[in-house]
Order: C-alpha cells, then sequence, then structure tokens
C-alpha cells in the first residue's frame, strides 16, 4: 500500500526536571467514581463494586495511570514516525512520518475488546508484607473497553518494509519500541517495547488505538493514539504514541529497563540498583482473580448474596474454571458464572472475565476466597509472593468480615 509520507527526522525531546512538569493543562476530571491514588501525576481506580456493573468498562470508570502531566495534543498536527534500526554497524534509521488521517484512512480498521490491568494492580498486598516502591494500588488498576484501530502488524509490513531476507531472524530477537510526546519525571518520555513476534502476529492484535468504546480516546487514556498490546501488563500499550522503532534490542527507557520487573526476594532500596540488569523485562499477565463485592467489612441486607468478581490471564488465555471458598481456603465450590468473551477472529481471550456466586449465609467468622484457572492449568498463589517493585500480585483474593443481616422471614 502507497502511503503519502516522507523521510524526516522525528523532534527530539528534551528532559524537563520533575519540578518543571506542568500539569495545568491536564483535564478536568470527575472524581465521584474513583479512589484518588495521587494527584500529580493523576493516578486513581474505581471502586471495586462499581469496576464490575459492566463488562465493557466505561470511559469514566476506567483506571487512570499516569507517569506525569497530560499532553495537550492537536489531533490535525500530530504525526507518527516510525522506522527500522539498520542491522550494520551504523545502526542508522530510516524515519517515515504519517499523520493521523495516514493512520485512520489507510488501513483497515480493527476493532477487538481487551482489558488493560496495571502491573502494579493489588500493590497494597505486596505494601503489607514489606516496603514497595509505586503507587500502593488496590485491586482496581484493570479495565474492559472495545478498541479501534489499525493493525500494527500491518504498518510495519508496509512502512518499515522489514528486509525479506532478515525477517525470520529479526522476528526472532528484535522488539518493537514505542515513545510517547509526553514528559515524565523518570525519563525524556514514556517508552516502552515489544518483542517483534507479538507485533507481526496477525493473531496477536496489537493495535494503534485511536478510539475506546466507539468514541475519540479521551486525553487521560491517551489521545489521540495509543499502542494496544492485548495479554500484556498495561505498560506496554503506551498512550500519547509518537514514534515506533524496530531495534535489535529492548527499549532503552527507563520504564523498560529499570521498572517492571519482578526482582528477586533479596532485592530491595539497599541494593536495587545492582539488580535491574539481570532481571526480565515484564511482557504477558499472569492469572489473577478478585473478589469486587460484597468488600471487606461490607453490611448486607438480603437473604442471599451474589459474591462478584473478575479474573483474568495473559497471552489470550481463557479462564476456564474459578473456585470460591466460605471457610478460609479449606473447602472450595465453582462459581455459578462466568461471562468471558474470546475475540471473533483470533478466537484469543484478551477480555477478563467476570464471574458470580449465590451464596445463601455468610457467617459473620466467613473469610471468601476466590481462585482462578486458566486455559493452561495457571493457577494463583496462597500468600504474596514478595518483590521490591511490588508488581504481578496474584495471592489468592481474600475478604473477611462482611456482615449479612438476618433478613424477617415472610
Amino acid at each position: 500500500m502507497e502511503s503519502t509520507h516522507h523521510t524526516i527526522q522525528p523532534p527530539v525531546l528534551q528532559r524537563i526536571g520533575e519540578h518543571d512538569l506542568d500539569y495545568t493543562h491536564d483535564p478536568a476530571r470527575v472524581l465521584r467514581n474513583f479512589i484518588v491514588r495521587g494527584q500529580r501525576p493523576f493516578n486513581a481506580e474505581p471502586t471495586l463494586p462499581l469496576l464490575v456493573s459492566d463488562y465493557i468498562t466505561p470511559s469514566e470508570v476506567f483506571f487512570k495511570r499516569n507517569h506525569g502531566p497530560i499532553p495537550n495534543i492537536q489531533l490535525e498536527h500530530h504525526q507518527v514516525f516510525i522506522g527500522v534500526q539498520q542491522t550494520d554497524a551504523s545502526g542508522l534509521v530510516d524515519w517515515k512520518a504519517l499523520s493521523m488521517h495516514d493512520i485512520m484512512t489507510k488501513w483497515p480498521k480493527t476493532t477487538i475488546t481487551a482489558s488493560l490491568q496495571c502491573a502494579g494492580n493489588r500493590r497494597d498486598g505486596l505494601a503489607k508484607v514489606k516496603e514497595v516502591k509505586g503507587v500502593i494500588w488496590g485491586a482496581g488498576t484493570i479495565s474492559n473497553a472495545v478498541w479501534s484501530g489499525p493493525r500494527l502488524c500491518d504498518i510495519l509490513k508496509d512502512i518499515a518494509k522489514v528486509p525479506k531476507d532478515l525477517l525470520h531472524d529479526m522476528i526472532r530477537t528484535f522488539h518493537v519500541s514505542f515513545e510517547a510526546d509526553d514528559h515524565v519525571k523518570e525519563d525524556i518520555c514514556y517508552g516502552s517495547s515489544i518483542p517483534l513476534r507479538k507485533a507481526m502476529d496477525p493473531l496477536g492484535d496489537v493495535i494503534l488505538a485511536y478510539e475506546m468504546n466507539g468514541q475519540p480516546l479521551t486525553r487521560d487514556h491517551g489521545f489521540p493514539l495509543r499502542v494496544i498490546v492485548p495479554g500484556y501488563i498495561g505498560a506496554r500499550s503506551v498512550k500519547f504514541l509518537q514514534k515506533i522503532l524496530v531495534q535489535p534490542q529492548e527499549s532503552l527507557s527507563f520504564f523498560q529497563r529499570r521498572d517492571y520487573k519482578i526482582l528477586p526476594p533479596w532485592i530491595d532500596s539497599s541494593n536495587v540498583e545492582s539488580a535491574w540488569d539481570t532481571a526480565s523485562s515484564l511482557g504477558e499477565m499472569n492469572v489473577q482473580c478478585v473478589i469486587c463485592t460484597p468488600t471487606e467489612h461490607e453490611v448486607v441486607k438480603s437473604k442471599a448474596v451474589t459474591v462478584k468478581g473478575y479474573a483474568i490471564s495473559g497471552g489470550g488465555r481463557a479462564i476456564y474454571r474459578v473456585e470460591l471458598s466460605l471457610d478460609g481456603g479449606h473447602t472450595w465450590e465453582g462459581v455459578d458464572k462466568i461471562e468471558q468473551n474470546p475475540d471473533p477472529k483470533s478466537g484469543m481471550y484478551w477480555a477478563w472475565a467476570i464471574w458470580e456466586k449465590k451464596v445463601a449465609k455468610i457467617n459473620t467468622s466467613s473469610e471468601l476466597v476466590v481462585r482462578a484457572y486458566d486455559s493452561s492449568g495457571n493457577t494463583q498463589p496462597e500468600v504474596p509472593i514478595w518483590n521490591y517493585r511490588g508488581v504481578m500480585n496474584n495471592s489468592i483474593h481474600r475478604v473477611a468480615n462482611v456482615i449479612q443481616m438476618p433478613q424477617p422471614s415472610m
């Protein structure tokens, strides 16, 4: 496919000091749906009962994860720069530029339903074990939306033009890095990368999304363009997308090299600097399952209690069983209902599962516990596995001290 692109150099961004970051142009926000975890940058998660009230999360409920001010980007002026780094010693990059009009009109529009989950979801559980580094999130930094835009593999085939004689080796070893048109306190801009094999997999469903739930992206969620990397931690779905580079190594960004890694249990604030280069960067999500209602210390005024929550796994794996315990994990029963829909084209399970079970009686001393199994047989550990960065906590989820008020008999 021919495109009206031309070779240029992408703009060179300058790092801005943390105290000089300008938050005055952040969008206005309605906060009634959220538990705010940080104001600058703004980070917030919805309450858990609200989170699972819809299978598709409305944009006004979708969690908000930011590392700096929200850029005020103009759609008509925004360009995305795409290049392939040469494999010879020169390392030169032949850049191409696409306008938003190009991206929105020159390739087929693909729509996928996919859940994004912050790698720090449920960090509060690890913080109870020992000090962790990061925003102390609860269990609400996950949401499910309908995303639309062209497939990244189609754009890379047409624009990046990976040499056919190098295609096999490059897909096996190369990466695709993404950079945002923003400023953050940790680096020049937000950046991340994924393996080229994920980007080029037609069943991998990586898209450049300009719509969320049938509407243009909101500024908090990446307007005008973001990557959606389904099945991976949310950190790889870069917002405010400006640069895409096919390169022989992972992104050099702080967020790829010195963040979003499971560090060994002997690593803490005293020796963390020695550990970053030896730990693998996170990609696919692990299996996760959470009780969203009832909540801890909730008073339930009904004869029967509906226990409800979400479950998710990475890599497009389905949730095939969810088990609930009313006695702290001594005995288990399957839930009554699991709603999870595969992608109609790829057949992959990028969206979460919403599950529920009706329970006749909950004793005051009861502890509700839930666990899930995915289609590869993966399940959750019984206790939190602590790591200094506080990521990927998927221990079985517990809710205690639910009070069920006795109801008069009819």
